[in-house]
């Protein structure tokens, strides 16, 4: 068995169990919301195999551009690359909410943002499996111990919290009737997230300032999220809940 399994595994369940506590919890104790997260699980693999390698596999043969050539790939091909998974992921995250099941528990700016995190959330833990099966199935690390692979464990625990705030923040614009500016802001966000990590991998920086990227996300992420989320009284009985949101 692939060393790496029994973290991905771990990783996976974690966070399933604190996100998801999370999201029944701020949501006003719904379950609701919660059961969407299942929407977003296969989003990462499909947009990961039918997406976004076929598009780069594709450009890159049309250019003749040859992989892996690190900082000899052109510019040009290097940035759009960078955008293949912000601009691709981001899509494919709300695609859920054409569904009318899904769509009806996003009809207005605060069940939006709730309906949109636990889609961003389950697409997060599916990209938490579907990156597991890549390193296992590339047999480059089977040299660790799994509990060496806390790492991975770390990263994926926040950026799955980060794929929900994105997706949240997406669809709360939209539900206001700004879609562009809420797809914009989830991809700006995204591509902020991923540019540390793209810089390391060409060697530009080093590992603990590529982490910069993710610690500078999450701390404008939590400010945001604490400014735009719907807050209920703690008094009221669950069916008589009162929302208010720091609009009003």
């Amino acid at each position: 068995m692939p060393t790496i399994l029994p973290m991905a595994i771990i990783t996976i369940a974690a966070s399933a169990l604190l996100w998801g506590a999370f999201l029944y919890a701020y949501s006003g104790r719904t379950w609701r919301f919660v059961r969407l997260m299942v929407w977003g699980l296969p989003l990462s693999a499909v947009v990961n195999l039918f997406v976004k390698s076929p598009v780069g596999q594709g450009v890159g043969a049309l250019a003749g551009i040859d992989p892996g050539l690190g900082l000899d790939t052109p510019v040009w091909f290097l940035v759009f690359l960078f955008l293949l998974a912000p601009l691709f992921e981001e899509l494919i995250k709300v695609a859920p909410a054409l569904v009318p099941s899904v769509r009806r528990h996003a009809t207005t700016p605060d069940d939006a943002l709730w309906a949109g995190m636990a889609l961003g959330l389950g697409f997060g833990i599916g990209e938490a499996a579907y990156l597991g099966w890549q390193i296992a199935l590339s047999g480059a690390y089977e040299q660790y111990a799994w509990y060496m692979f806390t790492g991975f464990f770390g990263e994926r625990l926040v950026v799955v919290l980060l794929h929900g705030f994105m997706t949240a923040l997406l669809m709360w614009f939209a539900a206001r009737g700004r879609p562009v500016i809420g797809y914009l802001a989830a991809v700006g966000t995204h591509a902020l997230l991923n540019s540390g990590a793209m810089l390391f991998q060409l060697g530009l920086v080093a590992e603990g300032v590529a982490g910069l990227s993710l610690l500078v996300v999450l701390v404008v992420a939590v400010i945001v999220f604490e400014r735009v989320r719907p807050r209920y009284r703690q008094d009221q009985a669950r069916d008589d809940v009162v929302y208010y949101s720091a609009d009003d």
